[in-house]
C-alpha cells in the first residue's frame, strides 16, 4: 500500500475542454444506485481478457479529528486484515491462488482528500469479477476492525512511517505549520501522528469509518474487456444494499487563507544535501474545471508555466544560472486555493543568487511578457501530444485508463476522450495570444504577498541567512530593473546534410517469434519485431559495447560523464537548447546512459517521428558534444547526490553489498566524490568519442513499424556510421569479476539523525545464460516473497514492505544474486536478516508445498501472459542479445517451460545456490544506536 502525498511543488495541471459545459467521454457508462453509490464502467480491451476495478472513497486525512490523525491511512491497511467475507489471513491467499500478487494486483492508497482501493484481475470470468466486487464492497462497508488485528498492524504502519523519514520530511514538518498556519492541510499529513498510530483504539477507527465510508462517498469504477450488461447487476448486488446512519457530514477542505503580506522563512536540517529557494503565494481558489471557459483559463496558465520553465532551462544550458533546476507555475490547489510558485534548486552558498534569478526571470516575464515564438512552440508541443494521444488511446493500458477516471472523479471533473481533448485544443489554442498568456502570468505573479522560503543544511560551513535577510534580498531583487528578454535564432535542421545509407548484407527471419535479425555492411547488428499491441509506439535502442565494464579505479565514473552527450544532446553546430527546440512538437524522445557493458541510446515515441529521432541519434554518434554547462551542472548535482546518499541507510547498505560481492571491483561499486573530482570534460569527451567510433553496435527496433520502413531508417542513420568489429573479444574477457567466498558480512554505521536502518540478506545466484536455474530461482522468489510477507511483515510486524528478488547476472560472470531486505527499526535490523535466512534455509531444506508451486506458476504465467504482449519486454530481450550471447530461442516456450517445473526441481535449484560459501548479510544502522555499537564491536 502506498500514500499519495500531495506535495506543494507537484506540477498537477489538469487539461480540460471550451464556455459551455465540457463534454464527457461517451464510452464511459455511469449511474447512481438508490443508496447514493456512483458507478462508472468503460469497456476496454487492453489488456485483453482482464479487468481493472477500483473504488474511490471521498475521504482522506483532511476529515480526521485531532485524535484521529493518521487513522484514514491506518484504516486503509485494516481493509486487508479482515472483512465480513474474508476473515483475517484469507484475502491474500485467495488472490494468490488465482495468480495475483499483493502490491502489483491489489493495493490501496490514502491522500488528503481520498482513499482508493484497486484490484486487477487476470481474467473477466463473471465469478471472479463477482468475487472482486465482493472484496471492494467489503472494504467500503464491512471492514471487521478486530482489536487483535489492529494491534498486529500497528508495527507495519509505524514502519511505513519510518520509511518516509528523511531531511525533506523534517523540513516539511517544520515549514508547513508556519507557511500554512491555521489550515487543516498543515496538520493532516496522511501518515499521521506516531503517538496516535501507536495507541488508537477500535472505537476511534469505527467513528471515522462509519462517518465517512458512506454510500454517497463511494464511487465504483471498472475498466475491462467485457460488455457491461452482465457486470452492472453485480455492482448493484454488492454495493446497492449498503446504508449509512444519520445525515452525511460536510467534507472538510484544506482551509487555505490567501496570503496577505510579504514574509520569509528559513528552515534548515543538518542532512539537507541541496538548497531550495521558493517564492510562494496563495490566492482565492476556484471550482473544478467543468466549462470551456474554465478550461481555457487553465490552458493559458499552463502555457505561461511552460514558457517560463523553458527560459529557466535556457539559462542552465547557457551556463549562466546559479541553480541546477528552476521553474514557476500556477495551479488549482484542492479547489480551495490558487497556488503560485517559483522555485530553484542548487547549492546553499548560492541561495542569494538563486533567489535573485528566480525573482528576476519572473519579473522579466511580467514586465515584458512572452513572445509569439515561445507561444508557437508551446502550441506545437501541446497539439502534437494531443494528436498522438488519439492514435495511442485504443491500446492504453486499463490501469492508466482507470487511473485517469479516478483522478477526474476526485477532482469532480469530466473525463474527456483523446479526440475530445484534441478538438478542445484545436478550438482554444488559435485564439490564445501571447498578450493573454502574459496577462494571466502577471495576475498570479505580480502580487506583493509572496512568502519567500529558503531550505538548506546548517552544517558544513554553510552560512544560514536570517528570514530578515531573505526578505530584504527578495525586495531588492523586486526593485531592480530588468532587461527585455533576448530572442534566440534556432537552426531549422538537425543535420546539415543527410547521410548516405549503408546496406543490409545478411538477413534472417524467425517466424515463430516474428523477429528479423540482420547485419549491416558496417557490421552493425540489427533486430526488429513488429508489434502493434501499443499503437503508434516504437522503441529503438542503439547499444555500443563498452563503457562501465572498461573502467578502472583511476577513471571510475567516466562513462556517466560521457553519457551527458545523450542526456543533454548537443553537437558542434547545435547547442542543447537548439536541439530541445528543434525536437519540440515531435513525438519522439532521444536519451541514453550506461548499461553496464554498453552505452545505450534510446529513441522512443511515435513511428511517424522516428526519422527525426534517428537523425538526432546519428548527429550524436558522429558529432556528439558535451557542453561545459552540462558537465558543470552534472558535477554539482552529483556532489549533492553523493552528500544525500551518505545519510541514507538504504543506499549505504546497497553500497556495502556491491563492495562485498564484487570484492570491491571499481567497475561495480559506486564511485564517489574523489573519483568525480578526478574527471574532466576532455577525458569524458575522449571516452565517448572512442566508444562511438570503434565500439560494436547492436540495434533493436520493436513496435508499430514494419521491417521495410524500419530497415530504410536504420540503413540511413546507423548503416552510414563508420565500420567496426562485430564483437569485441576484449569486452568478453572483462566479464570476469571473481566473487569472494562466503559467508560474507558487512555492518555499516551511517552518520544520520534518521532513526532508520537497512537490512539486506541473500546469496549468490545464477547467471542469466543458465536459463533453467534462473527460472527455477524466479519461481522460488514468488513463493518466498509470500512467506517473507506473512512472517516478517504480518506476524512479526517489523517491516513495512518486503519480498524476494532474483537477479541473474548478465554483465559479469558469477555475479547473480538472490536477496531480500527492508528498512526497519535499528534495533530490529539483525532480526530481519536472521528471519530472512531462516526462511531461505528452510526452503533449501524442505522446499515448497504443492500449493505454493501451483500459485507461483499462476503468478508467473499471469505476469508473462501480459508481459509477452508488451513491446518493452521484447525490446529488453533484443537490445543486447548479440552482445550478451542471449539465446532468443529460449523465449519461444517460456510460459510452457515454467509450468513444467516440479516442486522438487525448484527445491534442488535453490539448494544448489543457497549454501554457506554463497550467502551474505549486510546491515546499515545510524550511529549512536545500540545496534551500531554492537556491529562495530564485531
Amino acid at each position: 500500500m502506498k500514500i499519495h502525498l500531495w506535495l506543494v511543488l507537484s506540477f498537477l495541471i489538469t487539461f480540460s475542454l471550451p464556455a459551455a459545459q465540457l463534454p464527457a467521454d461517451p464510452r464511459i457508462e455511469q449511474g447512481k444506485l438508490a443508496n447514493g453509490v456512483t458507478w462508472l464502467y468503460r469497456q476496454h480491451n487492453n489488456p485483453p481478457g482482464r479487468m481493472a476495478l477500483q473504488i474511490h472513497v471521498r475521504t482522506g486525512s483532511l476529515n480526521e479529528t485531532e485524535e484521529q490523525r493518521g487513522l484514514a491511512h491506518f484504516l486503509e491497511h485494516m481493509a486487508f486484515n479482515g472483512t465480513e467475507n474474508f476473515p483475517p489471513g484469507k484475502l491474500i491467499p485467495y488472490f494468490e491462488s488465482i495468480g495475483m500478487e499483493f502490491g502489483a494486483h491489489l493495493n490501496a492508497y490514502t491522500s488528503f482528500d481520498q482513499t482508493s482501493y484497486m484490484l486487477f484481475t487476470p481474467n473477466v470470468d463473471l465469478a471472479q469479477i463477482d468475487k472482486a466486487l465482493m472484496v471492494l464492497s467489503d472494504y467500503a462497508f464491512r471492514i471487521s476492525l478486530l482489536p487483535e488485528e489492529i494491534e498486529k498492524e500497528r508495527g507495519i504502519v509505524l514502519e511505513e512511517s519510518r520509511t518516509g523519514k528523511n531531511a525533506q520530511q523534517r523540513i516539511r514538518d517544520k515549514l508547513w505549520p508556519e507557511l500554512f498556519k491555521g489550515t487543516r492541510f498543515a496538520k493532516r499529513l496522511p501518515i499521521g501522528e506516531e503517538a496516535i498510530l501507536a495507541s488508537a483504539k477500535k472505537e476511534q477507527f469505527e467513528n471515522y469509518y462509519k462517518k465517512w465510508y458512506r454510500p454517497e462517498n463511494v464511487t465504483v469504477v471498472l475498466v475491462g474487456d467485457a460488455p457491461s450488461k452482465e457486470i452492472l447487476p453485480l455492482i448493484e448486488k454488492w454495493f446497492g444494499k449498503a446504508t449509512a446512519e444519520g445525515e452525511a457530514a460536510k467534507q472538510f477542505t484544506p482551509e487555505f487563507q490567501p496570503f496577505t503580506e510579504k514574509r520569509a522563512y528559513v528552515v534548515t536540517d543538518p542532512e539537507m544535501a541541496f538548497c531550495q529557494v521558493q517564492m510562494m503565494n496563495i490566492r482565492p481558489g476556484r471550482p473544478p474545471t467543468v466549462t470551456m471557459e474554465e478550461a481555457r483559463t487553465e490552458l493559458v496558465e499552463y502555457i505561461g508555466s511552460w514558457i517560463i520553465s523553458r527560459r529557466f532551462d535556457d539559462l542552465v544550458k547557457k551556463g549562466t544560472a546559479s541553480y541546477r533546476n528552476a521553474g514557476a507555475y500556477a495551479q488549482n490547489f484542492f479547489n480551495d486555493a490558487m497556488l503560485a510558485v517559483g522555485f530553484s534548486i542548487g547549492e546553499a552558498k548560492d541561495w542569494g543568487k538563486m533567489l535573485d534569478e528566480v525573482v528576476t526571470e519572473i519579473k522579466r516575464a511580467t514586465e515584458y511578457g512572452f513572445s509569439d515564438r515561445e507561444l508557437n512552440l508551446a502550441r506545437k508541443e501541446i497539439l502534437a501530444e494531443a494528436e498522438r494521444a488519439i492514435r495511442t488511446e485504443s491500446t492504453r493500458n486499463a490501469q492508466e485508463v482507470i487511473g485517469q477516471i479516478i483522478d477526474s472523479v476526485n477532482e469532480r471533473e469530466p473525463v474527456l476522450s483523446a479526440e475530445q481533448q484534441f478538438k478542445l485544443y484545436q478550438t482554444l489554442l488559435p485564439g490564445i495570444s501571447a498578450a493573454e498568456v502574459t496577462s494571466s502570468f502577471k495576475e498570479h505573479f505580480s502580487a506583493n504577498t509572496f512568502a519567500y522560503v529558503v531550505t538548506m543544511s546548517d552544517k558544513g560551513g554553510n552560512e544560514v541567512p536570517s528570514s530578515e535577510a531573505v526578505l530584504a534580498r527578495a525586495k531588492a531583487a523586486l526593485a531592480a530593473e530588468v532587461s527585455k528578454p533576448e530572442e534566440r535564432q534556432v537552426p531549422t535542421n538537425l543535420l546539415a546534410t543527410l547521410p548516405k545509407p549503408g546496406k543490409v548484407t545478411d538477413k534472417s527471419f524467425d517466424k515463430d517469434l516474428g523477429i528479423t535479425s540482420a547485419w549491416l555492411e558496417n557490421n552493425v547488428r540489427v533486430h526488429h519485431r513488429f508489434m502493434d499491441y501499443k499503437k503508434d509506439s516504437v522503441l529503438v535502442s542503439i547499444a555500443l559495447a563498452g563503457g562501465n565494464i572498461e573502467e578502472t579505479r583511476e577513471n571510475a565514473g567516466i562513462t556517466a560523464a560521457a553519457s551527458l552527450v545523450l542526456n543533454e544532446p548537443a553537437t558542434s553546430r547545435l547547442t542543447s537548447a537548439d536541439v530541445r527546440d528543434l525536437m519540440t512538437g515531435r513525438n519522439i524522445n532521444v536519451s541514453g546512459g550506461s548499461g553496464g557493458d554498453h552505452l545505450l541510446i534510446t529513441v522512443t515515441g511515435s513511428p511517424l517521428n522516428l526519422d527525426s529521432g534517428l537523425q538526432l541519434a546519428h548527429a550524436l554518434l558522429t558529432d556528439g558534444k558535451i557542453e561545459e554547462s552540462a558537465f558543470r551542472n552534472w558535477r554539482l548535482m552529483s556532489l549533492q547526490r553523493f552528500e544525500d546518499r551518505e545519510k541514507r541507510p538504504n543506499f549505504k547498505a546497497q553500497e556495502a553489498m556491491e563492495s562485498l560481492l564484487s570484492n570491491n571491483d571499481p567497475r561495480r561499486v559506486f564511485y564517489g566524490k574523489k573519483e568525480l573530482e578526478a574527471l574532466t570534460l576532455s577525458k569524458a569527451q575522449e571516452w565517448f568519442d572512442r566508444i562511438r567510433t570503434t565500439a560494436p553496435i547492436e540495434v533493436a527496433v520493436v513496435g508499430d513499424i514494419q521491417w521495410e520502413e524500419a530497415q530504410g531508417l536504420v540503413e540511413q542513420y546507423v548503416g552510414s556510421l563508420s565500420k567496426r568489429e562485430r564483437r569485441s573479444e576484449r569486452i568478453e574477457a572483462l566479464r570476469k569479476s571473481p566473487r569472494p567466498e562466503g559467508p560474507l558480512e558487512k555492518h555499516v554505521k551511517v552518520e544520520t539523525v534518521t532513526p532508520q536502518a537497512m537490512a539486506l540478506a541473500g546469496f549468490a545466484g545464477s547467471e542469466a545464460r543458465n536459463i533453467k536455474d534462473s527460472r527455477g530461482l524466479e519461481l522460488a522468489s514468488y513463493i518466498l516473497s509470500s512467506r517473507l510477507i506473512k512472517k516478517i511483515r504480518e506476524e512479526l510486524a517489523i517491516v513495512y514492505s518486503i519480498g524476494a528478488n532474483n537477479s541473474p547476472s548478465q554483465i559479469y560472470l558469477d555475479a547473480g544474486r538472490f536477496l531480500s531486505g527492508a528498512p526497519c527499526d535499528p534495533a530490529k535490523v539483525n532480526q530481519v536478516n536472521d528471519e530472512i535466512h531462516k526462511i531461505f534455509e528452510d526452503f533449501a531444506k524442505n522446499g515448497p508445498t504443492e500449493e505454493e508451486v501451483t500459485n507461483a506458476k499462476k503468478q508467473v504465467d499471469n505476469s508473462l501472459e501480459q508481459g509477452l504482449r508488451e513491446p518493452s519486454y521484447w525490446w529488453g530481450v533484443l537490445r543486447t542479445a548479440h552482445l550478451r550471447k542471449w539465446d532468443v530461442d529460449s523465449e519461444k516456450n517460456i510460459r510452457e517451460d515454467y509450468q513444467k517445473f516440479t516442486g522438487d526441481e525448484v527445491k534442488a535449484i535453490f539448494a544448489k545456490y543457497y549454501k554457506p560459501t554463497s550467502i551474505f548479510r549486510v546491515t546499515a544502522v545510524p550511529t549512536g544506536t545500540e545496534t551500531a555499537k554492537q556491529a562495530s564491536a564485531q
